[in-house]
């Protein structure tokens, strides 16, 4: 698999859910309904990989956390800010995660790492600042724009910004590739012509 078909699996599988709960909630207007669905995503989606015995990552574990006690705090209370705020701890909590260097490695093929691991190193930081943007603006529309303003945002916002970077990364990932071939070529020609091949 290409490095680029390695990252999207992981990038859709933490991003379908949040998509799914908003498109419903924009579709129905109703956010106790969205919220349940959410939760019931949530759960499936950590039951689907205990099935197929896939390990669950503690990120997934800490997402699905999330989501039941906000979601859940939200359909008691009939507060949609619970709910609304759940990005929020979701984004900092991942962007602590993300100031550790080499958490990108796993998203990465192994035979790429080495020649890579400058960029996602650089890159894992980047990734981290976006998350508290993302996080920071959440928690502004949350006290200051009604609950549809707030999923139009999410809706198009973090998966735009996040796309936007992932790209980005890919194609800095890419020329590093390129270059780190090109390096290892010529280095395997100039040990040839010095052995007298």
């Amino acid at each position: 698999m290409s490095s680029f078909g390695y990252a999207v699996r992981y990038f859709a599988n933490d991003m379908i859910p949040m998509i799914l709960f908003l498109l419903l909630f924009m579709t129905t207007k109703d956010i106790m309904l969205a919220t349940g669905f959410g939760i019931v995503v949530g759960l499936g989606q950590v039951a689907y990989a205990l099935a197929r015995r896939q390990p669950v990552g503690r990120l997934q574990w800490a997402s699905l956390g999330l989501v039941a006690v906000f979601g859940t705090t939200t359909l008691l209370t009939h507060d949609p800010r619970f709910v609304m705020f759940k990005p929020t701890a979701a984004q900092l909590i991942l962007g602590l995660v993300m100031l550790r260097p080499g958490w990108m490695e796993r998203y990465v093929p192994i035979e790429a790492r080495d020649a890579t691991r400058p960029i996602l190193t650089a890159f894992g930081f980047i990734w981290a600042g976006l998350m508290f943007l993302l996080a920071t603006l959440n928690l502004l529309l949350v006290v200051a724009v009604d609950p549809l303003t707030w999923a139009r945002f999410h809706l198009f916002v973090p998966p735009v910004s996040m796309i936007g970077l992932f790209l980005i990364q890919n194609a800095f990932m890419r020329a590093a590739m390129a270059k780190y071939r090109l390096d290892y070529i010529g280095s395997a020609v100039e040990g040839s012509a010095d052995r007298g091949f």
